[in-house]
This record gives C-alpha cells, structure tokens and sequence, in this order.
C-alpha cells in the first residue's frame, strides 16, 4: 500500500462533517445526472472513491448497484463508514484484469492525472476492458488551459500531469476508446447582461471579464486553430462509450 496518507490534503477541504458530504454528493450527482445516463440497475464502479462523494451522487440519483476501488486505506475507511461497498488496492492495473466485462459504467473523478503519464494509457485500456459493451466511462481531469492551471496542477503533490482537449482525446483513443465527448460548454460564452441588475451577480461579470482576457491571450499566442469553444474550468469533463 502507499507510505503516505492522502486524506491529509483531502481533509483541507472535507472536514468529514455530514453537511460536507451532503454538498459533495449533491454536486456529484449534478455532475453524473447531466453526462453519465445509464439505466438505474446499472453496475458502476467509482475508482478512486475517495471519501464516497460520487457514490453518495449516485444513490442520490436511484443507483443501488454501485462500488468503488481505492489506493488509500484511510479513504476507503471513510467510504465504507458511509455504507459503501470499496476494495484497497496499491495495483488498480491488476484488479481490473481480474474483472474484464463487469461494469456497464465507470466513474473515474479526479484520478488520472495521479497516475504517471507512463501508465496513463495502459490504466486506460484497463478500464476499456472492465466495461461491458456499450459501457461509459466518464471522468474529470486538470484543464491545462485554465487561468489557474499550474496552481490546480501543483497544488496537490500526487498529480503528475494536466490536460488539454487534445491530450486527454489523444490517451482515450490510445486506449481503444472511438466514442469521445468532451466538454466544452464552458469557455467565456456570451456577455452576462443580466448579472449588471444586481450587485451581488457582479461576480459573474468578474469571472466573465477575466475569462474574456485569457481568451484574448490565446488569440494572440496560438492564432493557427479555432479556440472560440475551448473550455476555461478548472477540470475537463469527458464521457467515453466502449463499442458494442
């Protein structure tokens, strides 16, 4: 198993209170409601667990038939605390290759980019392989073309590395994925006029200036292809179908 204890960093954010799983689950289940889409007796693994929040999304959303996998024991305790059933492994490559074909849909959150970029594509096809076909995978990832993108990167001590469009579409396809979605939708997008009715929307028009700045950098940086749509969240969102 790993030396260290991750839920140190985690625990910067997640004070293990109920209020917080309570705001983590339902953001989860926002997440998982608007992109994953499968039938409510479907099989789904969260990998990477963490605290449980995503589970907590998916019961939240009708799911019953869900686990997880995770690294970190001191994690997986606090998952299995909310009644969640999740398996410790330090060679997640190796537990999938015991479970080829299991799961109609798998939940990768915040976890490849803690995985060396060596491996990134095998750990992939691992997953590839543990899907049912017609199984979706949907994961979040670093966004390299955010504003804060080294601070999201370098912030936590595990990540080795972020992503653009063209990366993560680049380790999906290598690794056998062909039906790739990737999110966009959430670049600096139109002028929010209504947000001027109000002082306390003023924060939008902040975000949105700033954005449209960031935007005029690329502009004049990398004039060679379309940038109109790139996405500017923190996190990259991607849903990927295994062929039936």
């Amino acid at each position: 198993m790993n030396s260290y204890d991750y839920s140190i960093y985690y625990r910067n954010w997640h004070d293990g209170s109920l209020e917080n799983y309570q705001r983590m689950a339902s953001s989860k289940a926002d997440q998982i409601r608007d992109h994953l889409k499968l039938s409510l007796d479907a099989k789904i693994l969260d990998v990477g667990c963490g605290f449980g929040f995503a589970l907590g999304g998916l019961r939240i959303l009708g799911y019953q038939n869900i686990s997880g996998v995770e690294q970190s024991p001191q994690q997986a305790a606090v998952a299995r605390e909310a009644g969640f059933d999740v398996d410790v492994t330090d060679d997640t490559i190796e537990w999938f290759k015991t479970k080829p074909a299991s799961f109609d849909g798998i939940i990768l959150f915040d976890v490849l980019e803690h995985v060396p970029a060596s491996v990134q594509i095998d750990f992939l096809r691992a997953i590839y392989i543990a899907l049912r076909p017609g199984g979706k995978l949907m994961l979040t990832v670093p966004n390299a073309n955010s504003i804060l993108a080294s601070r999201w990167l370098y912030n936590d001590y595990t990540h080795y590395s972020s992503f653009t469009e063209h990366s993560l579409a680049f380790v999906l396809k290598n690794a056998c994925f062909a039906n790739i979605w990737l999110d966009n939708a959430k670049g600096v997008g139109p002028f929010p006029k209504w947000a001027l009715r109000k002082r306390r929307h003023w924060g939008l028009l902040r975000k949105w200036l700033v954005r449209w700045c960031w935007l005029q950098v690329f502009k004049a940086e990398q004039g060679y292809e379309p940038i109109e749509n790139i996405c500017f969240e923190l996190n990259i969102t991607a849903v990927a179908t295994k062929d039936l």
